[in-house]
């Protein structure tokens, strides 16, 4: 397909009972734009390829299919094959721009990408690397509720996105195609999963929110994130942090703030981390030298001289942050 304008970058792994809605509502977009869909499965053991193969059949010239070999008898990283899984698409995506699409996820208005295409088409928004939306959050079928209140159409600065914790689905972004001419060298490997997909066009450019609802998002109890108790995912979170640091130092302020509640977390609850969670990740930290992570989590068994000097930081941390959330109700019409 020559001239492609948008590559829809879409993840499987055992949705055969959504993946046929999700399909739908890309295959339904009004748009005189060409685009490609690129599916990448992560090796299911259910229907979900057969499902997809169909649509591939009536849709020949626009849907490709990537399966991942999956060893049945290993237990792999769900974060590290996702991102694996999305950085081969990114690899085979032609489009000008690019947008990811959960498997089990949706569009609710099939102008969408229409929208978003001629909005970084114009010359007003030439400095954003990205154009993202409001969403639904669908929990379990039964209720839903809006990520973001903000009604307004507005650019926000990559800066102020990061450090005031602002949250866009990656599923609703469209993203200039940074990577269109090979070059992928901030892409962190194993963690290109959701927020940090965003994080690596922030020194692209701004990004820019319009209140338009157009897609939905499937949060189920029992997914993998649902599934973890709250020190889990505090520490997740703050092994995003070592990870952003690595990828792009340049907000490091920025960073540091987004993730302070999961350091405080940690730094309050220091008895939550126990030999057992700690061993869970110690393969991880080690492997990938997550120097921030390890020191928050070995808090307890420090000395007391160690301890003060991370509490003092800490508080003055805290301090120092009074006066972003200050800024944050400046910037509320952002939230």
């Amino acid at each position: 397909m020559e001239n492609v304008k948008l590559s829809v970058l879409i993840t499987t792994y055992n949705i055969e009972k959504y993946v046929d809605e999700t399909l739908k509502s890309v295959l339904a977009q009004k748009t005189d734009e060409k685009f490609e869909v690129l599916v990448g499965d992560d090796g299911s053991s259910d229907g979900t390829v057969g499902v997809v193969k169909k649509w591939q059949e009536k849709y020949p010239d626009i849907i490709s299919l990537y399966v991942m070999d999956r060893d049945n008898n290993v237990k792999y990283n769900r974060i590290e094959r996702a991102s694996k899984n999305r950085i081969n698409l990114i690899k085979h995506a032609k489009g000008e721009y690019f947008i990811f699409l959960d498997g089990d996820d949706f569009y609710n208005d099939d102008t969408k990408y229409d929208k978003q295409i001629k909005l970084l088409d114009s010359k007003e928004y030439q400095d954003c690397v990205a154009c993202g939306h409001n969403s639904w959050i669908y929990w379990n079928e039964d209720k839903k509720e809006l990520i973001n209140r903000c009604e307004k159409k507005i650019v926000v600065k990559s800066s102020d996105y990061w450090k005031y914790g602002m949250y866009l689905l990656s599923n609703s972004i469209m993203f200039r195609n940074i990577y269109r001419d090979g070059s992928s060298e901030k892409i962190p490997v194993s963690y290109f999963d959701d927020n940090m997909i965003t994080f690596c066009a922030l020194s692209k450019g701004d990004i820019l929110y319009i209140p338009d609802v157009m897609a939905c998002y499937r949060q189920l109890d029992n997914s993998s994130w649902n599934s973890v108790d709250d020190i889990e995912k505090n520490i997740i979170n703050l092994i995003d942090l070592d990870i952003e640091l690595r990828v792009d130092k340049s907000f490091r302020k920025e960073s540091i703030y987004r993730h302070l509640y999961s350091m405080y977390y940690i730094w309050r609850h220091p008895d939550e981390v126990t030999d057992e969670v700690y061993n869970k990740f110690a393969a991880q930290i080690e492997r990938d030298r997550l120097s921030w992570t390890k020191h928050w989590l070995l808090y307890k068994k420090y000395g007391k001289l160690r301890k003060m000097k991370m509490s003092a930081w800490m508080c003055a941390t805290l301090f120092r942050y009074i006066f972003v959330k200050i800024g944050r109700k400046i910037f509320k019409k952002y939230l």
